[in-house]
């Protein structure tokens, strides 16, 4: 789950918290295969009339039905104590029945991007530069390997078995310089991991532990040099070493970045967005989803109906529903610079439009979410179809 591409949409004035829960969904006929749904639509929020920047929500992790975790932000504007400006992180619990705040008396540190859960008592909630872990009981900042002059900022995290990986860069003090990186959590603390050389500024921006040996991680190469000089990085962890895929096939005057993973055995799945540059180099062309799937010994990048043109879209999330695999993200039509979601399904051949969440006309998706056995929550920002000023960070759930 990347968080490198969440966008910073949310509100200046609190009308109230909405939730829409059940209701929503409507019975398939009889015999006929039952179409995806969406419950449980939740605006945590309340509904806003602006975007100003105070409360965000950014990833959602569930371990069961009954049991989700989603993260966020607060900015303290107006505030005595924390100083007007400073952001604080949020967090949401689902008890399987509505989402409640559950968030921690914890220093106000900054956002929280990413969240995963392996246990009831084994949840890691982190942002760029914190990371905190649920034991059951109580959240506890856990600190990690960074030094002041190459600082670590983390992208995203996920917990299995016990461990934990999270992934993302250190950064010179100038700035110009990155440098992919992965921490382990060996249950005391966090460890940095080696791994194979890698070339030119490099960066990982999602990962996904289908094992403590077998883990998946993908970013991108020279994300922020020349133009159409960034390529896609995807790594692979086998419990003894990181070991690097090959990639595709660049072509000339594009560029990829990768913001997004899923895995399941023999079946890898990396996405994010493609721009095409005009004949001189530096001039975007058109920006586009992308998505690549690997079978075990080559990639194959497949074709994704989603916005395109200078604006373009993206994919920032991709997660399992059940065995199917489902990518999230956004984009803007360049004519009515109307907001895009992107929510496709694969179907073993193609990607599909799959049904948006309810009641909502522009919409964006943050992040997906697997619930095991089937299913997904999603995050967003959406504007309710029947009120343009009607805007919010949802969550929503799709079962089918």
């Amino acid at each position: 789950m990347t968080k490198r591409n969440i966008l910073s949409l949310t509100s200046s004035r609190i009308l109230g918290a909405v939730a829409l829960t059940a209701g929503l969904a409507t019975a398939a006929p009889a015999g006929a295969t039952a179409a995806p749904v969406w419950d449980h639509l939740s605006f945590p929020y309340g509904y806003t009339e602006s975007e100003k920047q105070l409360k965000e929500l950014n990833d959602v992790a569930a371990l069961s039905g009954a049991q989700a975790w989603a993260v966020g932000q607060v900015r303290m504007e107006g505030r005595p104590y924390p100083p007007p400006g400073v952001v604080c992180p949020d967090l949401f619990r689902w008890n399987g029945q509505k989402w409640v705040n559950d968030r921690p008396d914890i220093t106000c540190r900054g956002a929280l991007t990413s969240v995963s859960a392996a246990a009831e008592n084994d949840v890691w909630a982190t942002g760029s530069t914190i990371a905190y872990h649920w034991d059951g009981t109580a959240w506890t900042l856990i600190p990690y390997p960074t030094e002041q002059n190459n600082p670590f900022y983390l992208d995203d995290v996920a917990a299995v078995g016990g461990t934990a990986f999270a992934v993302g860069r250190s950064e010179q003090s100038s700035g110009e310089v990155s440098t992919a990186g992965v921490i382990r959590w060996n249950g005391t603390a966090w460890q940095k991991m080696s791994l194979p050389p890698l070339a030119g500024n490099t960066d990982l921006s999602a990962v996904h532990a289908l094992a403590p040996d077998d883990v998946w991680a993908v970013g991108t190469t020279n994300r922020y040099g020349p133009s159409a000089d960034a390529h896609t990085l995807v790594l692979h962890w086998d419990g003894h070493t990181w070991s690097r895929l090959p990639d595709p096939p660049k072509e000339a005057l594009v560029e990829t970045t990768l913001d997004a993973v899923a895995a399941r055995p023999g079946e890898v799945w990396a996405a994010g967005q493609r721009t095409t540059y005009e004949a001189n180099g530096f001039s975007v062309k058109k920006r586009e989803a992308f998505a690549m799937r690997w079978n075990g010994g080559e990639w194959t990048v497949t074709p994704v109906p989603a916005t395109t043109g200078w604006y373009g879209s993206s994919v920032t999330s991709l997660a399992w529903n059940g065995t199917e695999v489902w990518a999230g993200g956004s984009g803007q039509d360049d004519a009515t610079a109307r907001s895009v979601g992107v929510l496709l399904r694969w179907d073993g051949t193609a990607w599909q439009q799959a049904p948006k969440p309810p009641l909502l006309d522009d919409y964006r998706i943050k992040q997906l979410g697997a619930v095991p056995g089937g299913g997904l929550w999603a995050t967003g920002y959406g504007t309710r179809e029947t009120d343009e000023y009607a805007k919010g960070q949802f969550l929503a759930r799709v079962t089918g």
